[in-house]
């Protein structure tokens, strides 16, 4: 049985996520202008930056996965339902329900900054771009 304590940690590196993510979107919009501009310069700063930022998310992800793992193997498999987004359902708890509501917030501001990001590599690279390559 997963504890609110479990729960409350998992859910304080889901709103470091969402912090990080909103860095992304807001790097992404201003890579976005950057490219409007044409200023070569300004795009290398911000693609960087966004790397960083995504490099954060990735640290983010690995700390979820060894919590996940760390925790005895039914409560694992559980914990990593919560935080993908495949749990669907009501938690008995308040901790439970943060952090699926935390999840929930995460994925959308993810989403935008997706769209986002096919928009502004879509006229960075044209048929080049990542998102062209990849049929998306």
């Amino acid at each position: 049985m997963l504890h609110d304590q479990q729960l409350d940690e998992a859910n304080a590196i889901q709103r470091k996520m969402y912090t990080s993510l909103a860095e992304v979107a807001e790097l992404t919009s201003e890579l976005s202008e950057a490219v409007n501009r044409q200023d070569q310069v300004s795009v290398r700063m911000f693609l960087s930056m966004r790397q960083e930022e995504i490099g954060r998310l990735n640290d983010y992800q690995a700390m979820l996965n060894r919590q996940c793992k760390q925790l005895p193997a039914e409560d694992g498999a559980l914990l990593s339902q919560y935080i993908s987004g495949r749990f669907s359902g009501k938690l008995p708890t308040a901790s439970g329900e943060a952090l699926l509501r935390q999840v929930e917030k995460n994925y959308a501001l993810l989403e935008r900054v997706r769209q986002a990001d096919r928009a502004v590599s879509s006229r960075l690279g044209g048929a080049n771009s990542f998102y062209m390559k990849q049929g998306k």
